[in-house]
């Protein structure tokens, strides 16, 4: 089993004085949608709510875009009590085959816009085989091929 994580390459973090450069955040949405229409010929359909908790401080929303065979899951996180503390987002595949996606990230508060400044955590695949792992150049469907000179390797 191969595993693969970003190391460098993520967005830088956007000042949060600057809108424009808060709302020019990555589309974590589109790149799962995308990931599973070329891997799985699957078109995501909308988000659903599948649970909700919350206590004193914090709210743990769990979603899914898909099923648990097919599709995402989602894990949102938020402080009910502050708004100094950032939102907790999740994202993992299931289903896809011969691979695991999970994506983890923070929205920072910025003021008047809410829990929107974007911050990357991590980004983690895993991949069942070496058939399936991605190789050092880019293929002709990929932009760019840098992406692969940014990740740590580990089997």
């Amino acid at each position: 089993m191969l595993h693969v994580r970003l190391q460098s390459g993520a967005p830088d973090e956007p000042d949060t004085s600057d809108w424009d450069a808060i709302c020019a955040t990555p589309s974590v949405e589109g790149f799962f949608a995308t990931l599973f229409h070329e891997v799985a010929n699957f078109g995501l359909p909308a988000e659903v709510i599948v649970s909700e908790e919350e206590d004193d401080i914090r709210k743990i929303q769990k979603g899914l875009r898909g099923s648990q065979a097919l599709g995402v899951e989602i894990t949102v996180i938020t402080c009910t009590e502050t708004s100094d503390l950032p939102t907790l987002c999740t994202y993992e595949t299931r289903g896809l085959p011969g691979m695991k996606v999970k994506w983890n990230y923070k929205l920072d508060y910025a003021g008047q816009l809410g829990h929107v400044a974007f911050r990357h955590t991590s980004l983690e695949c895993t991949f069942d085989s070496a058939a399936e792992q991605p190789s050092k150049r880019p293929s002709p469907r990929r932009r760019g091929g840098q992406m692969m000179d940014q990740l740590d390797v580990t089997q």
